[in-house]
Parts: structure tokens; sequence; C-alpha cells
């Protein structure tokens, strides 16, 4: 496949590395992968998606990973450091790489556990696979790593919030209380404690017995019988003054 022409040969949306021990298969899917044709940027001009980086087996891939790649296509069955670990050590080097695990040979289980050690996505690659369905395997595997990456930071951010808006509660309630841990000398009695409120209250009712009796929901005679009970003159409408 020739490779297509571009403005901007030099500018990619993704650098991603291939992961592939099978020179047939390298040789069938990399031309497809440079052919795919980048987002639209104003002033850029028609630009590859991706910047492709091979590697024959895992060691290799370890090396030529770095915080630079955008996605990982590894096989599982790699010479000389199993897929397996090389998916493992990627996601852990790099939480916002998308990882894409296939492989030809490799059982079910290998699949599961791929996804397990961090792989985003896994493809089985059949005899009747071609290279259009890697690139479909890549695509899935950048938009969950996105998807999961936003899930990630969202709640990270109400993590967050919520423990701001826990020292902001404590906060209000350390100035609502006293400037000094209260002590067994500030605890007043519950009669001397009563007293005060009420000759609080009948200083802001005065004048006006029924209001505070109504404030209180009580009746009128159970509010003089609770203020004599603590020593607390009936409000009174003083002379000649209005209600």
């Amino acid at each position: 496949m020739a490779p297509p022409r571009w403005d901007r040969p030099d500018v990619f949306d993704h650098r991603l590395l291939l992961a592939d021990p099978d020179d047939s298969h390298r040789d069938l899917v990399v031309p497809r992968l440079e052919a795919v044709p980048g987002r639209e940027r104003e002033g850029e001009g028609r630009h590859p998606r991706f910047q492709v980086i091979v590697a024959a087996d895992g060691e290799e891939a370890l090396a030529r990973g770095t915080a630079e790649l955008g996605v990982a296509a590894v096989d599982l069955v790699l010479p000389r450091v199993a897929g397996l670990e090389v998916v493992q050590t990627l996601r852990a080097r790099y939480p916002d790489l998308a990882l894409l695990a296939f492989s030809t040979v490799a059982p079910a289980s290998e699949a599961v556990a791929a996804v397990m050690a961090g792989a985003d996505h896994f493809l089985e690659w059949r005899a009747d696979s071609d290279a259009d369905e890697l690139l479909r395997a890549v695509e899935i595997a950048l938009e969950r790593r996105r998807l999961t990456r936003l899930i990630e930071h969202k709640e990270a951010d109400v993590q967050a919030a919520r423990g701001q808006l826990a020292e902001l509660t404590g906060a209000l309630e350390r100035a609502a209380t006293l400037a000094r841990p209260l002590g067994p000398e500030d605890v007043l009695p519950f009669d001397e404690a009563a007293r005060r409120y009420l000759a609080g209250a009948a200083r802001a009712f005065e004048g006006d017995p029924h209001g505070l009796a109504e404030r209180l929901g009580v009746s009128y005679f159970a509010l003089r019988r609770l203020l004599a009970r603590y020593g607390v003159p009936v409000p009174r409408r003083p002379r000649g003054g209005r209600r």
C-alpha cells in the first residue's frame, strides 16, 4: 500500500507502539495504521493519525514505551518478556496510555488476564482478520481509556470537593464554638441556663407576654407559672407604651 501524501507528515494525533513478533503481520497492519488521516486541525493540513513505533519483542516494547505514547497494541505472545507482563508494566507506568492486547494463539484466560492487568480492549486475531479489524480495536481502546480516565478524574474531583466541604464544615463548627475548649466550669446547671434563657426571652418580648407565650408554644397562664418557677418577671406592657 503506497503511503498517502500528507501535507504535514511530522504532525500526528497519537504515537502508537506496536509490539508484534510476526514480520508478516507487521507488514500488513503498519501501512494501514500509517494511512489513517488525523483529526482536523485548523492550519495543519492533512496529517496521519498515528506515528507507528514497532517492537519485535517484549523487552524492546518496554524500552520504547515512553510517556509520549498515546496507545499501544501488544501481542500477548512475545519473546524475551511476555506480553502480559508488558501490558501490566505499561499500565503501571502510564495511566493515560490506551492499551490494546491481541493474540492469535493465547487462550481465553489470557485475554481475561490481560484486561485485569490493565488492557482497555482485547482482540482475537483470527485467520480471516485484516488490518482494519486491528484499527477498529485500537480506536475502541483509545475511547475506553479516554472515558475511563474521565470518570476517574471526575471521581477524584468529587472526593476532593467532599474533603474541602468537610474542612469548611469543621471551620464553621470551630467558629461557632468558644475560642477555647469547653471545660466543666463552662457548663451551667440546667436551672440557671433555663433562667437566663427565659430572662432574655422576656426582655425580647417586653410588653408582649402573650406574644412570648405564643412563641414558646404555651398558654399565657402556663407562661406565668414557668416564669415564676425560675424567678423571671412577667414581661408587662409599659404604661402609655405601644405594644
